[in-house]
């Protein structure tokens, strides 16, 4: 009878430790083809999390802040793609979490935009602009301003995000609008926008990936980072391939896909211009008042 109650209990352990293994090598994280996030899309098609030994639930969120949210909720652990802005706020407000790697910077992927017939630069005083406020579009419009020797003070800014603020500006509702890949290229290349001015110059247009702060050391971050290496290698040397894999997943046309690919620029590394970036960012939204705690830098990344 004791060597039975042994032998049930040596059973019970080991399938606890199973268990134990296969929630560990689970992962929640984001997965949001727009605005042209093709490491991401590579990394699903291909199975790069699968490969690393990883079984992954996959999330769409609209917002950065929507994301973090669900970290918070430990109902996600990695935002692949974040706004620098976003993980920015997120962070000053309290929440656990790490950047772990750059994803992107596309400072052409973001501009202020108007109708064919719409203002020029020089008619923005007084103008009414569209613009998701806290985020890398409202930095971009900052740096647009301050160029014209302009600030917020000197426009009427309507927080909308992107998708309202072009209808509201085909509308005629507002005289501008701030616009992002592939809306962007797709509105511009119907005719049916302007571009003022893009971030070319001004911005980085840095997007991050940001993990719970809970798992820092976790084993399956560094696999996660591992994948989205293979992806970028997968990219630079598939590159037709990669961009057939796009045009999949969002259903763009092949001619719009082709215009938005070059104006990205994926790498994961957290270079000194990466690190500036983010110091420039803090500054503008504590300035603005968006943010209540000035965070630095080093807050935000990795020991």
């Amino acid at each position: 009878m004791k060597r039975i109650l042994i032998a049930v209990l040596v059973i019970i352990l080991a399938a606890g430790a199973g268990m134990g293994l296969a929630n560990s090598a689970s992962l929640s994280i984001t997965y949001n083809p727009m605005p042209f996030n093709l490491p991401s899309m590579v990394e699903k098609e291909q199975k790069l999390l699968e490969q690393q030994g990883l079984k992954v639930a996959y999330s769409s969120f609209q917002a950065g802040f929507a994301m973090t949210e669900a970290m918070a909720a430990k109902e996600l652990d990695i935002a692949v793609v974040m706004g620098a802005t976003s993980a920015i706020t997120s962070k000053a407000g309290g929440r656990d979490i790490k950047i772990v790697a750059a994803y992107s910077q596309a400072p052409s992927a973001f501009a202020l935009v108007t109708r064919p017939d719409g203002i020029e630069l020089k008619d923005l005083k007084g103008a009414k602009i569209a613009v998701p406020v806290g985020t890398e579009a409202h930095y971009l419009l900052a740096k647009i301003l301050k160029e014209q020797g302009l600030t917020f003070n000197d426009i009427e800014v309507i927080n909308m995000m992107v998708p309202d603020g072009v209808a509201a500006l085909q509308a005629k509702q507002v005289d501008a609008a701030m616009a992002v890949e592939p809306v962007l290229s797709r509105l511009e290349g119907a005719g049916q926008i302007r571009v003022l001015r893009n971030g070319v110059g001004l911005i980085s247009g840095l997007t991050v990936s940001t993990i719970r702060g809970d798992l820092v050391g976790d084993e399956r971050v560094e696999k996660f980072l591992t994948a989205q290496q293979h992806a970028l290698q997968f990219i630079s040397e598939n590159n037709e391939e990669a961009l057939a894999i796009a045009q999949r997943d969002t259903g763009l046309p092949r001619a719009i896909i082709e215009k938005i690919a070059p104006k990205y620029n994926f790498s994961m590394e957290i270079t000194e211009e990466v690190k500036a970036s983010l110091e420039e960012t803090i500054e503008f939204l504590y300035a603005e008042g968006l943010i209540q705690r000035k965070i630095s830098v080093e807050d935000l990344l990795l020991e």
